[in-house]
Parts: C-alpha cells; structure tokens; sequence
C-alpha cells in the first residue's frame, strides 16, 4: 500500500534504515514490581519511569480522551492547513497519531515512541516508529508543519535539546506543541492533603534523581522562544479532580482527570519509589493505597494544572549559529 507522497516522501528508505522497528529485541520486556516497562536502548537506571503494560495504556487513552473534552473536540491548538507531515513524539498507543492522521488526510503522521505497543490497523496515512526522541533524530530537516508531544515530563532529560530539535526538523511556519500537566495537586479547601502532598513531593525528588526532572512546564514558554520560535502561546488550564464541580463539563473532566490520578500513582511511583529512592515495593504499595484513598475523596475539592503550549517557527528563521 502506497501512503500519500511515497513518491518523494521525506520519510525515505535511509530513515527507515536508521529507525528501529519492532523486533524480537524490542519487544523483550523489562518486569519491575509487577509493571512492564520497554528496554529499548536502556540500563536499569535509565529505564522509562513509565510502564507500558496494559493498565498503562488504558490510563493514556483516559488522558488523551480529556485532553480532547478540554479542548472542546480538537486535537491541537495549532492552526494547521493543508499539513502534509505531522510527528507526534512519546506516541504511547498511538491514538493521537490515529486520530490525526483521520483529522488530517493529506499529511503522514508519524508516531515515534520506545515502546512497539501501538495498533497494527491505522489509517493509510498513519505509521509508527521505535526510536529514541532523546537521540539525534535521523529525520531530515525542515519536515514537519507540526512536532507534537504531550506528559514527557519524567521521560525528556534535556528539554532544551529537545525545542533545539524539535525546531530544525519543523518546516519554517511549522509548529511545536507541547502539553504538560504540573506534578501538584491543591485543594479549594486550603492546603493539600498529607500523603498526596508527600507523594508528589517525592516524586519530584525522584525525577530529580534520576536525572529526568518532573518540573518546570512553567519555564517551557521562554525556553521555547530561546530557540527561536515566535508568537508562543500558553494556555493554562484548572482541572478538577474529581466530579465535585456542578458544571457538567468540569463534571466529566474531573472524573478522567481523578480516573488519571489514580492509576498514575502506581505508574509514576513505582519505579521511581523504589528504583531511585530505595523504597521495599510493599511499604510502596501500602503508601500509594494511602494516595489514592485521598483522592477519592471529593470532598477536598483538589484540583491541578495543565499547560498547552504551541510556537511557530518564524518563516525565515535566523541560520544557526
């Protein structure tokens, strides 16, 4: 089956080359504490804080499906027109990429991620990608009108390297976006409540550890503009958690955004508790039980931050220096 543009695609035989596919060795998983996580280029202390198992993937459709209510039914907040390459960086299970590619049928989207978890019947216009977004991208310059990438945050050690990246294989006009949720919970009430208010604060330390900070989705904005891109836009965005709101919208987005919380305390905890702070996975287990008790309880009326940001990359760039 021929995609659209195969003629002269920019997507050619020596990046298929270069970029690995799904082979005996990617699928060869790592287990850790009862989660599955990838081993695609990794050492046991470098490996993915997040798992890819099933309960994993289920908690990123979740997520994707609110992010879709949040911004009422579009999938980015990027003026595309006409787009003829899209690249959605960190693809999970590749419903963004699926859903884009039927969105925009006269662009490729390309899904990377280092995980080979996605479906194998997408739109023709639709491919996946083992590969390392950390690594030089083997794509050629000035490609995409569109580098997509959404809760890295954990999963990009360098995010300057990253808008570096991101903005030389962006076509000029093209854009960056990036969605990010901030690693804190607050609650109406006043100050949040004990264990999720230690949980999230040891997990910030964790990332911090690792070598794969958890932080500063607030300074994205200039970090963004120092590379270059222009007219950046950042919407920040109040989720509750939890369906205590009476506005039905706020409503549906606070049970998604607690159903998120909730399996996220095991995926983000689990590794980075006990392979990075040491912690015996039972007394992990028996504290992320305590979590997830509080944040049942909608009467904390807890609520969290989202970023969506977006930046062009200007039609005549400056050349690098």
């Amino acid at each position: 089956m021929q995609l659209p543009g195969d003629d002269d695609s920019t997507f050619g035989s020596s990046t298929e080359s270069e970029v690995s596919s799904a082979s005996s060795g990617i699928l060869n998983y790592e287990y850790e504490n009862g989660r599955r996580y990838h081993s695609f280029r990794q050492v046991r202390m470098q490996r993915s804080v997040l798992p890819n198992d099933v309960m994993e993937q289920e908690r990123c459709v979740l997520s994707i499906h609110r992010l879709k209510i949040i911004l009422g039914g579009e999938l980015t907040m990027a003026p595309l027109n006409m787009p003829q390459n899209i690249l959605d960086v960190g693809t999970g299970t590749g419903i963004w990429a699926i859903d884009a590619a039927d969105r925009y049928p006269t662009a490729i989207v390309l899904g990377n991620d280092l995980s080979a978890i996605q479906p194998a019947w997408v739109p023709p216009n639709c491919r996946f990608e083992v590969d390392d977004a950390e690594s030089e991208w083997v794509y050629p310059e000035e490609t995409f009108d569109l580098v997509h990438t959404r809760f890295m945050l954990g999963s990009i050690k360098d995010w300057n390297k990253y808008f570096e990246q991101a903005f030389r294989h962006i076509k000029s006009g093209g854009y960056l976006e990036v969605k990010e949720g901030v690693l804190e919970v607050y609650s109406q009430r006043g100050p949040c409540t004990e264990n999720i208010a230690k949980f999230f604060e040891l997990l910030r330390e964790s990332g911090t550890k690792s070598g794969r900070p958890m932080t500063g989705v607030e300074d994205f904005k200039s970090k963004m503009e120092a590379v270059g891109f222009e007219d950046v836009q950042e919407r920040i965005d109040q989720l509750p958690v939890g369906r205590w709101p009476k506005d039905k919208r706020l409503s549906e987005i606070g049970m998604y955004t607690q159903l998120v919380h909730l399996e996220g305390v095991s995926s983000y905890g689990s590794a980075l508790f006990t392979r990075v702070l040491g912690w015996a996975p039972s007394d992990a287990a028996r504290f992320f039980e305590q979590v997830c008790e509080e944040f049942q309880d909608n009467r904390n009326l807890f609520y969290t931050l989202r970023y969506n940001l977006v930046g062009r990359k200007p039609l005549n760039p400056p050349p690098a220096a």
